[in-house]
């Protein structure tokens, strides 16, 4: 499980968005390294709710910044927060499932543990490259 660098690619120039950006990147990275370690359960789920915790503050402050800035694509970018909301949220309800399972079987844990890691390096980057990007030009216009 590889950790993602921060990369000119990643940043948008928007200090606030870059700053939430890189915070959700290091936490990406915790759970990736955490993962490769073979780090407790526990641990694996906790910062996985961090992660989704984090996700929803930064989402709902990219959303006040697109309504101000008036970004036409404002629904449908709302509608992709809530659907990797959706999406990591049954990830953490699997985790504290399995951890709440004393006879969960190791390779119960490990697989779920790879399909987290890779949604977690998908999503973040996937995110920002497609759907960040373009609102770049008119948060712009607001500095």
């Amino acid at each position: 499980m590889t950790v993602i660098e921060w990369s000119n690619e990643l940043k948008l120039g928007v200090p606030a968005m870059d700053a939430e950006h890189r915070q959700l990147l290091r936490l990406t990275n915790d759970f990736l390294t955490a993962a490769k370690e073979q780090a407790p359960f526990t641990r694996l789920t906790r910062i996985m709710g961090e992660l989704i915790a984090r996700t929803r503050i930064h989402f709902q402050a990219e959303e006040t910044l697109l309504d101000h800035s008036g970004y036409p694509g404002l629904a449908g970018h709302r509608s992709e927060h809530a659907r990797l909301l959706v999406d990591a949220q049954r990830l953490y309800e699997r985790f504290t499932a399995l951890e709440a399972d004393a006879g969960a079987d190791e390779a119960a844990s490990r697989d779920l543990t790879v399909e987290a890691a890779r949604f977690l390096q998908r999503w973040l980057v996937d995110h920002i490259l497609a759907e960040d990007r373009p609102y770049r030009p008119y948060v712009m216009k607001l500095t």
